[in-house]
C-alpha cells in the first residue's frame, strides 16, 4: 500500500477499522488464522520493527508537569482548518468505545479524532511481548479481565456483537482452569 493510497483513507474508515481490530484483540491468540501466519517468513514480527513501546517511567512526567502549571498562554498555534465533532484523548478500549458509541448515537458521518501517546491503539488491552534467549513470551495486558463474559453488561455484549466477536467461541477458547492450576 503506497503513500498515495494511504492518503485516500477517510478518517471514518480508519476509525471503523480500528474498532474492528479492537474487537479482534479481545480474541485469544490461538484464534488467529494459522494459514496466514504460515505464509509469512519466520522473521516477520511487526513489534520488532518499532522497538520498545508503552508508557515507560518518564514518558509522561513532562506533559503532566506542564499541565500542572495552570498556564493559559502556550504561544502561537497553527490553524489546521480541520474540524471534528468529537476529540477523544486515549486510544484504549474506553477511547475507542467512546468514538464508536458517539457515532452510533449521532451518525456515522460524524468526524472523530482519537489522540494517543502510543504508536498503536488498544491501551492496556493488548499483548505484552518479550523475547528472552530466542523465545517469545506473551503476557496479557488489561485484557486478562475479559475472562468472565457472562458477567459483561448488556452494553458491552451489544458492542462485542456489533464488532463480530463470537461469544460462543470465546467461552471455549479461553482455558481458565489450567491457568489457575486446576486440571
Amino acid at each position: 500500500m503506497g503513500v498515495s493510497r494511504l492518503s485516500k483513507i477517510a478518517r471514518r474508515d480508519f476509525i471503523n477499522g480500528t474498532l474492528m481490530a479492537a474487537g479482534a484483540s479481545m480474541l485469544p491468540f490461538n484464534s488467529t488464522s494459522q494459514a496466514v501466519m504460515a505464509a509469512l517468513k519466520p522473521e516477520y514480527y511487526p513489534p520488532a520493527f518499532t522497538g520498545l513501546r508503552g508508557s515507560h517511567p518518564g514518558s509522561n512526567e513532562h506533559a503532566h508537569s506542564q499541565a500542572l502549571t495552570k498556564k493559559t498562554d502556550w504561544g502561537p498555534t497553527t490553524d489546521l482548518k480541520e474540524e471534528y465533532d468529537l476529540v477523544v484523548v486515549g486510544g484504549g478500549l474506553s477511547g475507542l468505545s467512546a468514538a464508536y458509541f458517539y457515532q452510533q448515537e449521532h451518525g456515522r458521518d460524524k468526524k472523530v479524532l482519537i489522540l494517543d501517546n502510543h504508536d498503536d491503539f488498544g491501551g492496556h488491552a493488548k499483548r505484552n511481548e518479550h523475547t528472552i534467549d530466542g523465545d517469545t513470551l506473551l503476557g496479557e495486558g488489561g485484557s486478562e479481565s475479559f475472562e468472565y463474559p457472562h458477567e459483561f453488561s448488556k452494553i458491552v455484549l451489544n458492542l462485542l456483537n456489533d464488532l463480530g466477536v463470537d461469544m460462543d467461541r470465546f467461552k471455549t477458547a479461553y482455558d481458565l482452569t489450567s491457568s489457575k492450576g486446576i486440571t
